[in-house]
């Protein structure tokens, strides 16, 4: 039996590479690329901007949770693109507020563990949102630590309560939080109703404190500073994704030169650059400039005790 050609094989190769733009989703980029060997090489060829696109289209079935999994793998690129110019910050900082929010999910509840408490939360969510912060942050931090600017204590804030939502989160004193996003229908329609409370209490807990001690231990004793301490304490729990790898049996061992490396730098510390870099109003947070993801959502979720 004769093979024959399929008639898009004659179209030129300028019209061929613009085939992967015009697909629905990650499987049928996968069925174009076992078509044949000229569409092999195109799909070889395409852009990671392409790629991510058919990811995210897949996200319910490849990448879940969704759409935390694939914003957590790329956070980190995003947070050295927004530090390469004022501009990008700020659109950042526009998208944090007005672009695609990560809420939509249905709510339930789920009681914790070590230090029991009822909170109306995913926990799976909850950990790819810490992951998130530690990504999208990380330029920040290490740009704190060489004696640079990073992201400013406002966008971080964004971040926080526009991609975190939560129903205490509301404004008071010189704190405001914008009807858009996932305020935009009231404060009784938010869902989910307690992401950033959710994570504070994982912060606070012993469950979730103890690994990350031990982790910190291999590389030294705490520091006497305790503005030291506290970068330290949140600089080992941002590395992203990937450095929850520490919360293992031994998952910390691979970390050990990496964390070695970011301690000698909070040591070097110039401590002037540890001044506050905001007064706080209830005189109960010390601002740094370094990103303090606890004091963070703290400010955040603060109505939860009657400020304002």
């Amino acid at each position: 039996m004769a093979h024959t050609t399929s008639p898009l094989l004659a179209l030129p190769t300028d019209i061929l590479v613009l085939l992967p733009h015009h697909l629905a989703n990650l499987e049928d980029f996968k069925e174009l690329s076992s078509t044949c060997r000229v569409f092999r090489e195109i799909c070889r060829s395409v852009s990671p901007n392409i790629i991510l696109r058919l990811a995210a289209a897949s996200s319910r079935v490849f990448f879940r949770p969704d759409p935390y999994f694939l914003v957590a793998a790329t956070a980190k690129q995003i947070g050295y693109w927004a530090l390469q110019n004022e501009k990008n910050a700020v659109r950042l900082r526009q998208a944090l507020k007005h672009g695609q929010q990560w809420y939509n999910v249905e709510d339930f509840w789920n009681g914790g563990r070590s230090d029991a408490e009822t909170i109306d939360c995913e926990p799976e969510r909850a950990l790819f949102q810490m992951a998130i912060y530690g990504s999208l942050f990380h330029a920040t931090l290490e740009s704190n630590l060489e004696g640079r600017k990073g992201l400013d204590l406002a966008t971080r804030l964004d971040f926080i309560k526009y991609s975190i939502p939560d129903w205490y989160c509301r404004d008071y004193g010189g704190f405001h939080v914008e009807a858009t996003g996932p305020y935009c229908n009231g404060r009784d329609n938010i869902t989910p109703r307690m992401d950033q409370y959710s994570i504070r209490h994982i912060l606070k807990s012993r469950r979730w404190r103890t690994p990350w001690e031990q982790a910190r231990k291999q590389c030294g004793p705490d520091f006497e500073d305790d503005r030291r301490q506290k970068i330290w304490v949140s600089a080992v729990q941002m590395q992203g994704l990937e450095g929850f790898e520490m919360l293992r049996p031994d998952g910390a061992e691979r970390w050990k030169g990496h964390l070695h490396k970011l301690r000698e730098k909070i040591e070097r510390i110039d401590s002037n650059k540890m001044r506050s870099a905001e007064k706080d109003e209830f005189g109960e947070i010390n601002w740094l400039e370094f990103p303090i993801l606890e004091d963070e959502i703290f400010c955040c979720v603060r109505g939860m005790w009657g400020y304002g």
